[in-house]
């Protein structure tokens, strides 16, 4: 075992409004260090991670990224959830030439050949979602998001596919972070109110939680209109009670239900690590798999320099819980296969359909399948 440690970033709020989220890529960026450094480490150098908490502080992201990269000598980064927090650190990491490893699910239009985004574009995600529920729930449409450039880049999106495909926009709502309970609960009512088929959500962090307890208490048995969430995953699920898990929708690369044998292994060490009421999610399973294509392209390149790995990295492959991933090198994004699921009253989703293939990342949306028209019948 050589004395010689590779340094890196964690950059995370563990605290804040986007806690449930952040501390999820947390897990899965300590749980792949920790499973390198147990098998010795990369060519026999241990991965030293130093952790910062911006505690939700766009300010505190830039702040802690130029420390970790001047005062403490890191190379690279593991960090970053909202897109603003992204945006902050960005011209940090180019300034001084390092590399962010973001785990996000964020809203595209963006390259840095400095990041590597491991988070899924709206192509892959967006896309997917709305011709599932155009076929099971229907095209009346009713977006609610958290007041972020994701959200609202997002919907964006969503509105021109509801446009162009016969859909009907029948309301659209941004709300600030650390909504209170009523105030969700009345905005839902105007939501029911306009009798859509579907809520889109971009509602994030501890908002979905609020928003998903909200509709369970408004709803009750009968469930009502259901949610479809490209962003409440099972790490926001485990903060609810059983009715008010169960019945919604959400698009994904990954599921913790996953039947895969490196899913298997990956849960179990998950449980193993952080308990058996924790059930990892695509904010785990990114932020975990990042860790280990760096640990790759380390491997590969044989050195930890910021050209060296990301020259590396073209080359890398890793077997991810949720699949293959490689890096297409057009974009610096992820090739995923997208998954549509239903949530379940145990806080886990069961998966009802899956790409046949692995759709491209297309960050700034050059073309996408605006065919879609009313089913006959929903089913």
């Amino acid at each position: 075992m050589s004395s010689e440690k590779i340094k890196i970033g964690v950059l995370f709020s563990q605290s804040g409004p986007m806690a449930v989220t952040e501390n999820a890529h947390f897990q899965g960026t300590l749980l792949a260090i920790e499973m390198i450094n147990n098998n010795g480490g990369i060519d026999g150098k241990l991965i030293d991670s130093i952790i910062k908490n911006p505690q939700g502080d766009d300010q505190r992201y830039a702040e802690m990224a130029t420390e970790l990269l001047l005062k403490d000598r890191v190379n690279f980064i593991f960090g970053c959830c909202l897109s603003s927090s992204r945006k902050a650190v960005l011209p940090v990491i180019e300034r001084y030439n390092g590399v962010l490893f973001y785990p996000s699910v964020y809203e595209g239009f963006e390259y840095s050949p400095n990041v590597i985004y491991g988070g899924a574009t709206p192509n892959q995600l967006v896309i997917p979602l709305l011709e599932h529920v155009y076929a099971n729930q229907g095209q009346k449409i009713c977006l609610l998001g958290s007041d972020t450039l994701y959200a609202r880049e997002v919907n964006r999106i969503v509105k021109e596919f509801v446009s162009e495909s016969d859909g009907e926009l029948v309301s659209e709502t941004y709300l600030p972070f650390d909504t209170p309970v009523a105030d969700m609960k009345a905005e839902l009512r105007k939501v029911f109110a306009a009798n859509p088929d579907v809520v889109i959500s971009t509602v994030v962090g501890q908002d979905s939680v609020t928003l998903y307890e909200a509709h369970s208490e408004l709803t009750g048995s009968s469930r009502g209109v259901p949610i479809a969430s490209l962003t409440t995953m099972e790490s926001e699920l485990a903060q609810l009670s059983a009715d008010a898990k169960e019945g919604h929708i959400a698009v994904a690369a990954y599921f913790g239900s996953m039947n895969t044998p490196q899913n298997s292994i990956f849960r179990k060490q998950f449980t193993d690590r952080f308990g058996d009421d924790c059930s990892p999610s695509v904010y785990a399973e990114v932020a975990y798999s990042l860790v280990h294509f760096f640990a790759e392209a380390v491997r590969l390149s044989g050195v930890a320099d910021t050209d060296s790995v990301l020259s590396a990295l073209s080359g890398a492959v890793f077997k991810a819980p949720g699949g293959d991933l490689s890096i297409d090198l057009d974009t610096n994004h992820f090739t995923l296969r997208p998954c549509v699921a239903e949530s379940t009253k145990s806080g886990t989703y069961d998966i009802v359909w899956r790409s046949k293939t692995a759709v491209r990342p297309d960050p700034y949306l050059i073309s996408y399948n605006r065919s879609v028209r009313r089913p006959e019948t929903k089913h």
